[in-house]
C-alpha cells in the first residue's frame, strides 16, 4: 500500500492508539494471514482479548485487513482489503503448516450460477505445499 501506519489510520477515520499501531505493524511485517491466536501471541504484553477483537473488527470494517475462511474453522486475517471490496485474489493454504497466503496476482474465479441464484462473493482457496515447507 505504500502508506505508513499513521496515514493508514487517519485515512480510515481511526484514532491512533498504541494498540492499533502495534497491530498494524504486525500485519505490515508478516507476509501471510494470521489467526487471532497468532496475533495475540505476538502482542501478548500489549493487548487483551476484547480489545484485540474490537480492533480487528474496526480494521476489517475499514478495509485495512480482510478475513479468510480457509475451512479449518479458524478465521485468519490478512493485510489489505477483502476480495469483496474490489481486491480480487485467491488464497493459498499450505496443507503442511496451515499457513494462508494471499495470491495477489491470481483473481478469484467467477462462476455463472443458475437463473434465480445470486452470488454475493466467491472465495478461491488453493491447497498445496508452500515454498517454506
Amino acid at each position: 500500500m505504500g502508506k505508513d501506519h499513521n496515514e493508514l489510520l487517519a485515512l480510515n477515520g481511526l484514532k491512533k492508539t498504541k494498540i492499533r499501531v502495534a497491530l498494524l505493524q504486525q500485519f505490515m511485517n508478516v507476509a501471510h494471514a494470521q489467526s487471532y491466536n497468532d496475533l495475540q501471541g505476538s502482542l501478548s504484553n500489549e493487548i487483551d482479548k476484547s480489545t484485540l477483537y474490537r480492533n480487528l473488527t474496526s480494521f476489517e470494517q475499514a478495509g485495512i485487513i480482510h478475513r479468510i475462511n480457509d475451512h479449518t474453522g479458524v478465521s485468519k486475517y490478512a493485510f489489505g482489503p477483502s476480495p469483496k471490496q474490489g481486491n480480487e485474489h485467491a488464497h493459498f493454504v499450505c496443507e503442511q503448516c496451515n499457513t494462508v497466503y494471499c495470491m495477489k496476482k491470481l483473481a478469484s474465479l467467477q462462476f455463472e450460477v443458475p437463473k434465480g441464484f445470486k452470488t454475493n462473493n466467491v472465495q478461491t482457496i488453493i491447497k498445496g505445499i508452500c515454498a517454506n515447507c
